[in-house]
């Protein structure tokens, strides 16, 4: 797991999921949005406002960032089955996230990246201190892992940095 880049925006986090599943297991489980809190423990809740499994499909998360439970919309901004998954974040944390999955023949290879920035100055200073990143790094392997698991029913899945394994 690796932090892929830094620039005035925000941290970009990023890492690997190798699970033994067809690509589009895993891309059905991410545009299940509402199974996100099965997975991803930081997302409390998800409500879909509007175009339910497709590209524009606007929700609204309820999210807890450090401590601090915000209401954030999403906007599924790219889909193309089996490929790649891209939206972004609006209100008081803005940002994106995205997923490229490969098929490698005995399972998926998906890279995730995602981008958070708290419009609270101090929630934004507590992010970029080394410990929340850290922790952040932490946090996105632990839900990756879930996320595989759940995918591939107790099959052995592998979480790494972005340059695959």
């Amino acid at each position: 797991m690796s932090v892929a880049t830094s620039n005035k925006q925000g941290e970009v986090l990023g890492a690997s999921l190798f699970a033994p599943v067809r690509p589009g297991a895993l891309y059905e489980a991410l545009l299940d949005v509402r199974g996100f809190p099965g997975w991803a423990p930081g997302v409390k809740r998800v409500e879909i406002l509007e175009g339910a499994g497709s590209r524009g499909m606007v929700s609204e998360w309820e999210v807890s960032l450090l401590g601090a439970r915000r209401k954030v919309l999403s906007v599924l901004e790219e889909a193309e089955p089996h490929g790649l998954l891209r939206w972004t974040y609006e209100g008081p944390i803005s940002g994106y996230g995205e997923c490229v999955i490969r098929d490698r023949g005995d399972g998926v290879l998906a890279e995730f990246r995602t981008q958070l920035r708290p419009e609270d100055v101090l929630l934004r200073s507590i992010m970029r201190s080394s410990p929340a990143r850290g922790a952040a790094r932490v946090e996105l392997k632990r839900c990756l892992a879930r996320l595989g698991q759940k995918v591939c029913g107790g099959g052995e899945v592998r979480v790494g940095p972005l340059a695959g394994f």
